[in-house]
């Protein structure tokens, strides 16, 4: 499996690089890690161009020594990869170089500074790149994903393509899902394939209920084209996380 992190040495993006390791702990991992640093090329010949190339390339390096250091499995590799082209760009670039599996990016929430490179991208990203992402909250501490909610809009995804998503998921096998229809900014919980639903009566999507999802749920899965849901959870200035603290990670779904 090939897994892609994004750095941008910032304490969110390092914790997100912890997350990844510890979620694949049992698995088979190559992790490339991946920095975007917008060197100014028209000072090529200059001695301050090296100097913040090699800085770069120093911060990048003692990223991959820290996370491989992190990782207790021999089944984890680590190796740098430092891009001078926009986030988008060079994420397809490595996407397509790297046969990329799963993305982790640091999300930032309420109370962290956003990072002029990554901090509140995360939602572009999610938008412009065709696969699975797992977003991480700053400070958000690995916890086993035994609990994971999957909210949809059933006029974005039918019954029976959730119900085949649910079939195909390589990575939360062992998680037990709970199925949330949202629709017209109302839940409904439908009983089917012997979910339990944790709530008794539907409530509107509002920051309650998602405090109470943080509170129940190790994990939330959204699938990529229900931009309005993935919009609502990671939006930097119009989803949940300009008002309140994200805590839990977010695993965007793009099959």
């Amino acid at each position: 499996m090939n897994v892609l992190i994004l750095t941008d040495f910032s304490e969110t993006s390092t914790n997100a690089g912890k997350y990844a390791v510890d979620f694949l702990q049992d698995k088979q991992v190559n992790f490339h890690i991946l920095n975007i640093h917008n060197f100014n090329f028209e000072r090529s010949a200059s001695k301050g161009l090296e100097k913040e190339l090699v800085s770069t390339l120093d911060a990048l390096q003692d990223t991959v020594d820290f996370l491989g250091e992190y990782s207790k499995p021999k089944l984890h590799k680590f190796d740098l990869i430092l891009s001078s082209e926009n986030l988008i760009g060079a994420i397809r670039k490595a996407l397509t170089e790297k046969k990329i599996d799963l993305i982790f990016i640091g999300a930032v929430s309420q109370n962290e500074h956003a990072h002029p490179i990554l901090g509140d991208h995360a939602f572009e990203v999610v938008r412009k790149i065709k696969c699975n992402i797992i977003a991480v909250p700053g400070g958000c501490i690995y916890e086993k994903p035994e609990k994971t909610v999957f909210p949809v809009d059933p006029a974005v995804l039918a019954v029976q393509e959730q119900k085949n998503i649910l079939q195909k998921i390589q990575f939360l096998q062992s998680s037990q899902f709970t199925l949330l229809e949202i629709k017209d900014g109302d839940v409904k919980y439908p009983n089917q394939d012997n979910r339990d639903i944790p709530f008794e009566t539907p409530v509107p999507f509002t920051k309650h209920l998602f405090r109470e999802i943080q509170r129940q749920f190790h994990i939330i899965f959204v699938v990529g084209k229900n931009l309005s849901i993935c919009d609502r959870l990671l939006h930097s200035r119009h989803g949940f996380s300009a008002e309140m603290n994200v805590e839990i990670p977010i695993f965007v779904y793009h099959g």
